[in-house]
């Protein structure tokens, strides 16, 4: 039951540094949209791209992001909702 309970407060940590990086990503979009530094950043990836599709490609990623943390927070509260029930078990 300890490799659990380490198990559960490791995946709060890692969930908590997952919402601070989305934060960090979509504050980061923001400066950069808002600055104009999607018109810099198109010659870096070629002739074709135009700044809506690096737009929409930094959207992307933020969605992603964001899916996994919304499964990551699934599997954390089964992990902590599963050492409560272990723990009541014990107890009795």
């Amino acid at each position: 039951m300890r490799r659990l309970a380490a198990a559960v407060r490791a995946a709060w940590w890692t969930l908590l540094i997952g919402f601070v990086a989305a934060i960090v990503q979509f504050l980061m979009y923001t400066i950069v949209s808002h600055t104009g530094f999607f018109d810099q950043l198109v010659p870096i990836f070629g002739p074709g791209v135009v700044v809506d599709t690096l737009r929409l490609l930094m959207l992307g990623f933020m969605l992603a992001i964001r899916l996994v943390l919304a499964v990551w927070l699934l599997g954390t509260l089964f992990l902590t909702l599963w050492l409560r029930r272990l723990r009541r078990v014990g107890d009795a």
